[in-house]
């Protein structure tokens, strides 16, 4: 990888809004990071150390992950002035309603002594698997797309173990006590309506869709779609019918096309709508769409569940639709920015990486990408997180080879004396060579 001589824009613009969390050597510590997950092909605390000019030991990055003495909760807060102070920045590409999606996802791992890692059924790869259980929420408004927050689900048996164990650090770390995956969500949907994150309804898969979840979503006067189970119960003129066998029933001229947009591709679904009475849910009424992904009507159908009695088609499908960006900020985290990519063992230094990821996906968004005449083509080409890292890598191949020609006429153009001083450690420059 080309040695990074200077930070990219997109860092070096947001490191002000991050200044009151660290001192001086945690703040580049920090810059470091974020700047390695955006650039670095690997998202290890040794290789992201080592692609800088004039490194340190990487003993000093890897302190400031896992043992170093900032607030989690000072950085938590400034993440979220940042992601504020950007909505409003950006505020031409945030038009509309806010829709927070709510999902998690697995973050891999093979080390089996990696601290609340524990074994979860992998859906996308039909196998049990190691790994760390990550729920996230992320606002979706306008052409804007911002993860907001996250946390780690413990499963009960390893929650249990450790209080078994008396593991101090460890209970430190677990805090709150066992909670399910329903509770950490209503935690963090209120979380992001108290930090007054613009958003003014809820969209989830069938997993988190019950009594619960939806009354306390109305508590905090927000809306909600969610994806349902076709075996929910609905009651019909004979009876109560589960939602399979009532979608059989409805008339095929009901149906009408609704086009949905994801990543700029259209995609058509055949649609009906209803206002119904289903069981297990605190209103009863619920406003439920019957969607195929043909005009046929072939195959088994999906169901989306509202509040909204008042939504046609239309509407629900296109707002539920939004629950696909978190899809697409797993896939961008994990192939460019290190979601999974973490070696530390230590659960405080993984929560410490998760949050940078979330920082480093926030500023490429939200952040300053470029100065001057070229700055409105530049913003236009960087559509997508890999583009904008893309963008990013051009600045610091830009002024790395700014710095070669600076040093070149001083090594008398000696090639392997400009590659050695380029790739070396701080130590060995002060050693063999004059600072530059």
């Amino acid at each position: 990888m080309t040695p990074i001589v200077e930070y990219p824009t997109v860092v070096s613009s947001s490191l002000p809004a991050f200044r009151s969390v660290f001192n001086k050597p945690q703040l580049q510590n920090f810059g470091n990071y974020v700047t390695g997950l955006i650039l670095s092909p690997n998202r290890t605390v040794s290789y992201i150390n080592d692609a800088f000019y004039a490194h340190k030991d990487q003993s000093a990055l890897n302190h400031f992950l896992t043992d170093s003495n900032w607030s989690d909760e000072e950085l938590d807060g400034a993440r979220y002035e940042y992601i504020l102070e950007g909505l409003e920045r950006n505020a031409g590409d945030a038009q509309g309603e806010g829709v927070l999606a709510v999902d998690d996802t697995l973050a891999h791992k093979t080390g089996k002594h990696m601290e609340l890692a524990g074994i979860f059924w992998d859906h996308a790869e039909g196998r049990y698997t190691l790994a760390h259980d990550v729920l996230t929420t992320h606002l979706v408004k306008g052409r804007l797309s911002v993860p907001i927050d996250l946390d780690i689900y413990v499963k009960k048996d390893e929650f249990e173990k450790e209080h078994d164990d008396d593991n101090d650090d460890m209970l430190k770390e677990l805090g709150k006590g066992f909670r399910t995956k329903n509770q950490m969500l209503r935690e963090l949907v209120s979380k992001a309506a108290s930090k007054k994150i613009p958003f003014s309804r809820v969209v989830a898969d069938e997993w988190f869709f019950n009594r619960d979840n939806t009354s306390h979503i109305e508590s905090l006067g927000k809306d909600w779609v969610f994806e349902s189970s076709s075996d929910r119960l609905i009651m019909m003129p004979k009876g109560w019918v589960n939602l399979s066998d009532w979608a059989k029933t409805i008339p095929k001229e009901r149906f009408k096309p609704v086009d949905v947009y994801y990543q700029t591709k259209r995609h058509t679904y055949w649609c009906c709508s209803k206002n119904v009475t289903m069981s297990k849910t605190e209103r009863g009424r619920v406003n439920v769409l019957v969607s195929y992904d043909n005009p046929e009507l072939k195959g088994d159908p999906k169901f989306l569940a509202t509040n909204r009695l008042d939504w046609d088609e239309f509407r629900i499908a296109r707002t539920y639709a939004k629950r696909w960006q978190i899809d697409a900020f797993y896939r961008d985290a994990k192939q460019n920015l290190g979601l999974e990519e973490y070696e530390v063992r230590k659960i405080r230094g993984v929560k410490r990486h998760l949050a940078m990821v979330l920082i480093a996906h926030t500023i490429l968004v939200l952040g300053s990408r470029s100065h001057g005449a070229d700055a409105a083509k530049a913003e236009a080409v960087a559509e997508t997180i890999g583009s904008r890292s893309r963008f990013a890598y051009t600045e610091i191949l830009t002024s790395f080879v700014s710095l070669v020609l600076k040093v070149a006429g001083e090594l008398k153009n000696d090639a392997n004396m400009i590659v050695s001083m380029m790739l070396s450690s701080r130590a060995a420059l002060k050693g063999g060579f004059a600072k530059v």
